[in-house]
């Protein structure tokens, strides 16, 4: 089964994420920005979500797992508000595969569960 790490603070999205993972036969689990590191390196993924509005550096933690053996291949999507170009692009340049706002992570969310690609679909809703 895909297993996914999901750094999102927001319990309501939280729950929408577990939800939608379910229907699409992928396992979801929650983490806080703390214990983040330690987890994934021990055990990486398939996939990291990682939204901005969570507490820590979310572009130092991508940086730190692009540049960890171990973690160099993760697949990473962050997402947050579409008037976040900073953080957005911070994350980017950081090594995220893909930066979006919210909606455009909320609309794809079963295809970048399942791990299909997103192509044009995402490239034009990044911001």
């Amino acid at each position: 089964m895909r297993r996914v790490i999901a750094i999102v603070p927001d319990l309501f999205f939280a729950t929408r994420i577990a939800a939608t993972a379910k229907a699409v036969g992928v396992e979801v689990s929650l983490l806080g920005m703390p214990q983040a590191l330690e987890r994934i390196t021990g055990q990486p993924p398939d996939l990291l979500l990682l939204d901005l509005h969570a507490d820590g550096d979310a572009a130092g933690l991508v940086r730190a797992l692009k540049q960890d053996p171990r973690t160099s291949a993760l697949p990473m999507v962050a997402f947050g508000s579409h008037v976040e170009h900073e953080r957005l692009q911070a994350v980017r340049e950081a090594g995220a595969d893909h930066a979006m706002a919210r909606s455009a992570f909320t609309r794809l969310l079963p295809q970048i569960l399942r791990g299909e690609p997103l192509g044009r679909a995402a490239a034009s809703d990044e911001a």
